[in-house]
């Protein structure tokens, strides 16, 4: 400040002691005298909280009410902003400070307090405080600033639609996008499930359901959006295949049958099949043939087709209906053991399952009999022979068939009218001979003999018998068989073979002269068995015999001339009769003593030869004996001799 002094006159010091009269000084003379100088004040005259108005210094007003005219802004990456210039009462801020600092790009001027620039970075909304001072105060403002990246201008696909194929990998690549980067990707509707949006924008996944659908895609980030639209097709796998099992089908006659496919590929929703199928069965949704066949048909082809949204494939079967096959094949009888001559009438046959519709024989049947190739049915007569054979007969059908045997066996007719001369036969030992036989019946095949005839002879094959016995049998009874294929008969001949001269030498064994008491009787030897044992050396001397032997019928007889020799007269008499007993009765026999003949004495003998005795017989009860010993000196009635010839 420069201060302009205008001086009276004079000027001079003042005494406060003396009081003087002031000295007139002009301003010419003392240019600081008060009154002497104008006063002018410039800006340089202010102090720092001053303010010169031009003419004068004021004391200065702080800042107030500070505005920037927006509460917020929001601005875009690389986007100049519009300057924002402050508004304020009060003097001019000398200075400006904003807190926190401005994003990247935008400044405040430090002079006038203008915020401009550029952004270089997005920023999420702050509040800025901007603080303008000057000596004596300060004012603020606060501005909320939002930085936004560059929006996206537009998104575009590489395609307006996209082709998938149901649960196979679907993919479409990013789209071409103008503008900023998005962050964020919309859908709407959402994508098919599967189906997925990348962070590029690129279309990936396996979509698990068919569909046609439009989807609006939205890119977006803090500064704004595109969008562009794509349509998704998404249809089936196509079928591959088609297998059902087989090629070839064989299906019986009103019985229930399913034939399912198996399909690889796609799923089919759609089935067709041409021709329809035999009647009696469907074809359903799933490609199935189910049902009874109703008709037999030959082979018939069908072509089968599978469909879906993805396409289509054939496959071609061929289906046959045979009859129900023929089963329980059955003749009754079904085995015929037949003889010559023999008829067996008509034989039909039975089954179950399915009717026949040829019939088979193998091997063909014996002559005589006829096989009906119509029906089955076995006739015939029985012609000629055979052993056993077997014949199979087949049934057939469409459906397959069933066999079973039958047995065959022709035999001549049964031996019969076959005679011998007679039923017993007494042959002298070492003298041949021939028993023929007689054949009125059958022809015989084979000749048998049980037990074996008797050394030396032999039955032929015709059924003679021929030969010399050589050495003598006791009574035996042989049966003769007669066999042929209808069966056997049987004949019993009994047959002894006689050597007198033997039988006299066992009697006699160990014997000479002998003395019997008393006066015998001649025993004469009748009959072509008989032979003399015993004679007297007097009266009747060596030609009539008193003991004489026979073979009677098929027993053994043996006389004595005297009644009492037939227990001995002695040691050697007794050792004769007991020889005697032995000839006639056999070894160990069951030997009766006759009632009332005196022989009784002669138990303890018999017995100590081991022969069993049986006391007191009489002719009318001869059952359990061997042999009788008896006197016949005063007879016996007819009824006992009958008993004892029988």
């Amino acid at each position: 400040m420069a201060l302009l002094l205008l001086l009276p006159g004079c000027t001079g010091l003042l005494d406060d002691d003396v009081e003087t009269v002031p000295e007139e000084v002009t301003c010419e003379d003392d240019p600081s005298q008060p009154g002497c100088f104008e006063e002018v004040i410039t800006e340089d005259d202010c102090s720092s909280i001053e303010v010169f108005t031009g003419e004068y210094c004021r004391l200065m007003l702080r800042p107030e009410m500070l505005d920037f005219g927006e509460t917020s802004i929001t601005l875009v990456v690389g986007s100049k902003m519009q300057a924002l210039t402050p508004s304020f009462y009060g003097d001019a801020p000398g200075g400006w400070l904003v807190n926190p600092g401005l994003p990247d790009g935008i400044s405040l001027d430090s002079e006038s307090g203008v915020i401009s620039g550029t952004p270089t970075a997005e920023s999420q909304g702050m509040t800025h405080t901007i603080i303008a001072t000057n000596a004596v105060g300060s004012a603020s403002d606060t501005l909320q600033i939002t930085v936004l990246p560059i929006a996206p201008q537009s998104i575009s696909y590489p395609a307006e639609a996209i082709h998938c194929t149901m649960e196979r990998e679907c993919t479409l690549q990013a789209p071409e996008i103008t503008g900023g980067t998005p962050v964020e990707w919309v859908i709407e509707p959402p994508f098919p499930e599967g189906l997925a949006l990348g962070e590029s924008g690129s279309i990936t996944g396996a979509p698990m359901s068919i569909g046609d659908s439009n989807h609006t895609i939205t890119a977006s980030n803090a500064g704004g959006s595109a969008f562009d639209t794509l349509r998704i097709i998404t249809l089936h796998q196509p079928p591959q295949a088609i297998d059902y099992g087989s090629q070839s089908f064989i299906l019986t006659y009103g019985e229930q049958t399913s034939i399912t496919p198996v399909t690889s590929g796609g799923e089919a929703t759609s089935w067709s099949i041409d021709p329809d199928p035999p009647i009696g069965m469907e074809f359903t949704e799933d490609g199935s043939i189910v049902g009874s066949p109703l008709v037999l048909q030959d082979p018939q082809s069908y072509s089968i087709t599978a469909t879906n949204t993805g396409g289509s494939v054939t496959t071609t079967i061929n289906i046959e209906v045979w009859d129900i096959p023929v089963g329980g094949l059955s003749y009754s009888p079904s085995v015929f053991d037949l003889t010559q001559g023999d008829s067996i009438g008509a034989i039909a046959p039975q089954w179950s399952g399915g009717t026949p519709t040829s019939w088979e024989v193998e091997p063909t049947l014996p002559s005589g009999f006829h096989f009906d190739a119509s029906n089955g049915t076995v006739s015939g007569t029985a012609l000629n022979l055979q052993e056993w054979g077997s014949h199979t007969i087949w049934a057939n059908n469409t459906g397959g068939s069933d066999s079973m045997q039958i047995r065959f066996r022709i035999v001549s007719q049964p031996p019969t009218d076959i005679t011998w001369p007679s039923f017993e036969f007494t042959l002298e030992a070492n003298e041949s001979v021939l028993i023929p036989v007689t054949n009125v019946g059958p022809a015989i095949d084979t000749w048998e003999v049980s037990p074996p005839l008797p050394s030396g002879l032999a039955l032929l094959s015709n059924g003679t018998i021929e030969g010399t016995p050589d050495e003598r049998t006791d009574w035996a009874q042989y049966t003769i068989w007669a066999n042929n294929t209808g069966g056997s008969v049987g004949q019993s001949l009994w047959i002894a073979v006689h050597d007198l001269a033997a039988d006299q030498s066992d009697l006699l064994r160990g014997m000479g002269n002998t003395n019997w008491g008393g006066w015998p009787s001649p025993i004469l030897p009748i009959g072509e068995w008989a032979f003399p044992v015993g004679f007297t050396q007097e009266g009747y001397g060596s030609t009539i015999p008193v003991i004489s032997a026979s073979h009677v019928g098929r027993g053994k007889m043996l006389g004595y001339g005297h009644e009492s020799w037939v227990d001995g007269a002695g040691p050697k008499e007794t050792a004769f009769s007991l020889q005697a007993v032995e000839w006639v009765c056999g070894e160990n026999a069951d030997v009766g003593l006759a009632y009332g003949a005196g022989y009784d004495g002669f138990e303890d003998e018999l017995e100590d030869e081991g022969h069993a005795v049986h006391l007191s017989v009489t002719p009318d009860n001869l059952s359990g004996i061997d042999c009788l010993l008896d006197e016949f000196w005063n007879g016996h009635d007819d009824a006992d001799n009958q008993n004892l010839i029988d």
